[in-house]
This record gives structure tokens, sequence and C-alpha cells, in this order.
């Protein structure tokens, strides 16, 4: 009971707990899975007590000719119950069993609900991203315009060959054209987010994700829980399947009353009892075996996916420590090019360096500072992979 109601509260706190992670779906896909979570514990109320018989009423009405031919109508009566109260455990564990299919139920809902909201902050962050890109490649092809340009230059006066020239227009050609393909991505990201989102993405703040504990990540994890639910839900099934082979004790009651084509003489009379039944099926140990088998594969999946949320764990701390590296040489980078740039200044000042040269380096400062960005952001989607599976 205690293992019970400490599954059950996790639900509740998968269902209705907020996170750190945004919802940014449209108020259609939320209402939706409001939908089905209130139909879950409507079905999950219906077969808690589907246990309880229901009573059977009837009234009829009949014609038939009397010795003289004359039509006359009998009306009948009749109210009846056939109700178990006795199962072997079949009425208790159908109880549990229905309790544990409603937190099942329900914790697949909400993961499905917090992936949506994780792929929809995925494809927000890599709609930033994308923008920043662009950003960087516009900077990238300007410079290749003025290499292109100072080139040109050079070899009008015989100093560079052809060769040289053509490399450079080639390269830049190939910036311009990934330029290209960079606006169309964003353009499919945009329209990717407007199908789970009403919001505007270019408006939007971007969630600010931290690095959460490996304790939490097993404890608050959705996939881990929802298979625990899982496992508890089969092994409910399994004690019903082994159930429904044992005696049940049923108590039924009926009563008919009738005029007999006489009316104002209505009468009636009544049955009651109990009655035992056992089902005996060749096919009931193979059925219950195929519970428990149900059951101890649930159990199974419960392990291997602790080991799954540990190694996934470790796969993103690797990739964090990596990435944490290429934000410091970027870092190194920038400061270098800081310094490039103010030098190129004083030169240009002193007439030994042209705009263009101040220009080249100013561009490849702020792609360094971009870099920077591009890298965090993809720090924000490693992160995002393990809150899409965490509840609050």
């Amino acid at each position: 009971m205690k293992k019970h109601l400490l599954l059950f509260s996790i639900v509740v706190n998968l269902v209705w707990g907020g996170s750190s992670l945004q919802n940014y779906l449209s108020d259609d896909k939320n209402l939706i899975f409001n939908f089905q979570q209130e139909q879950n514990v409507l079905k999950s109320g219906q077969l808690s007590r589907s246990w309880i018989a229901p009573v059977t009423v009837s009234y009829q009405r009949d014609w038939k000719p009397d010795a003289t031919g004359v039509r006359k109508a009998s009306d009948s009566f009749s109210i009846g119950i056939d109700q178990p109260i006795f199962k072997s455990g079949g009425i208790y564990y159908g109880i549990k069993y229905a309790r544990a299919l409603q937190g099942a139920n329900a914790a697949d809902i909400a993961l499905q609900k917090r992936q949506l909201i994780a792929q929809a902050v995925e494809i927000l962050f890599n709609y930033r991203k994308t923008k920043l890109q662009i950003q960087k490649l516009r900077l990238l092809v300007a410079n290749g315009a003025i290499a292109i340009k100072r080139q040109e230059e050079l070899y009008g006066a015989g100093v560079i060959d052809s060769t040289v020239l053509d490399q450079t227009i080639l390269a830049h050609n190939r910036d311009t054209a990934q330029f290209l393909d960079l606006e169309l991505v964003k353009r499919k990201l945009r329209a990717s987010f407007s199908f789970l989102s009403d919001k505007n993405p270019d408006k939007l703040r971007l969630p600010h994700l931290k690095l959460i504990s490996l304790k939490r990540y097993k404890n608050k994890n959705l996939k881990l829980a929802a298979k625990r639910l899982h496992a508890e839900e089969k092994r409910y099934s399994s004690k019903l399947i082994w159930t429904k082979y044992l005696p049940t004790v049923t108590a039924y009651a009926h009563y008919r009353a009738t005029d007999e084509f006489t009316p104002g003489t209505m009468k009636g009379a009544g049955t009651y009892g109990l009655r035992v039944s056992m089902q005996l099926n060749i096919n009931a140990p193979s059925d219950i075996e195929a519970g428990k088998l149900n059951y101890l594969l649930a159990r199974a999946q419960v392990r291997d996916e602790r080991k799954v949320i540990r190694a996934e764990y470790g796969l993103v701390r690797t990739s964090l420590h990596i990435l944490d590296r290429k934000i410091a040489l970027a870092r190194k980078d920038e400061a270098l090019y800081r310094r490039l740039l103010k030098n190129t200044r004083n030169l240009a000042k002193a007439g030994e360096k042209t705009s263009l040269d101040v220009q080249t380096m100013e561009n490849s400062l702020a792609m360094k500072k971009l870099d920077r960005r591009i890298f965090y952001i993809d720090k924000q989607l490693q992160l995002l992979s393990l809150y899409a599976k965490v509840a609050r």
C-alpha cells in the first residue's frame, strides 16, 4: 500500500507539477493533454467499479385474444441482480489494478506532454542558433568579398596568378550558398515551431537550464516513473488473471410480477440465493504464466531504464565538458582578435593598413563572439535532453 501511494504521489507531481522548463505549447495542445488526463480519470473510475453488477429492470406488455376473440393486455414487471460478493481476491485486485492503470496512463500522458514541450524548446533553441550562424556567415561572406577585392588588385598587378583568385572566389561562393541554405533552415524551424506554439519565436526569452544532479535525474525521471507504474499495473494484472480461475461466490435476487391478462390482479414472486462457481479451463496454467512473465518483463525494463539513465547523464556531462573547452578557446580567440584589431587600427592611422584590413578584423572578432553564443546554445540543447524527461 505504501509503495502504491508513493507511486501515485509521483503521478500527481508529473501531471500537475511545474518546472523551470517553460511550456511554449499552444492552447489547443495543452487542452488536448488536459482532456486526455480527464478521460483517464473517468475510465479508471469506471474500471474500479466494474465489479459492481448492474441491476436489470424489465417491463413487458403482451396482447392475447381470449375465447370470445377479444384482445386483452397483460403487463409484467421484473427486476434482478447477480452480484459477485467474493472472487478470491479478484475484487480487491481489480480495484488496485484500476488505480495502477490510471497512474501508468497518467505518467504516459505527462511524459508525452513533457517531450512535446521539450521539442518546442529544442526548435526554439535551434532557431536562435541558426540566426546566430546566419550572422556569422554574413560576416564571413563580407570578409570573402574583401579578400576577392584585394586579390583582384594583386592579380591585376601581376603579384598572384589566377588560381589563387579562383580559389578565393569559389570559397566565397560556397559561403554564400551556405548562407542561403541557413536562411531556408531558419524558415523551416520557424514553421515547425508554429505547429506547436502560438507564440512568436523572435520575442520569446530562452530558458536558462542548469545541470541537475544525477540523484534528481533518477528520482524525478518521467520515463522511469512511467515504467515503474506500468510494472505495478502488470503486477495487479497478473494477480487478476490468477483469481479468475478461483471460486466466485455470487448473490442473486430476481422478482417478477404479472397480471396474467387480468387487469388489477398483479401477482409477483421472487427468488434469491447464493451461487458458487469456478472456471475450469485447460489454458489456465499458460494464461497465469503469461501474466507473470508480463510482470517480470516490466520489472526488467525498469532495471534496464535505471542503467540507461546513468549512461545518459554521463554522456551529457562529457558533452558539456567538451563544450566548456570550446567556449574557453573561443574566449582566447576573442581576446587575440581584440589585440589584433587594436594593432590594425593603429597601423591604419599610421597609413600602413587600410580600412578594409580594419573591417576584416572587426568581422573576425564579431565571428568569435558569435561562436561563444552558439556554443552556449549547444550546451543548453544538451541540458534540454535531461530536462525533457524530468518532472518538477
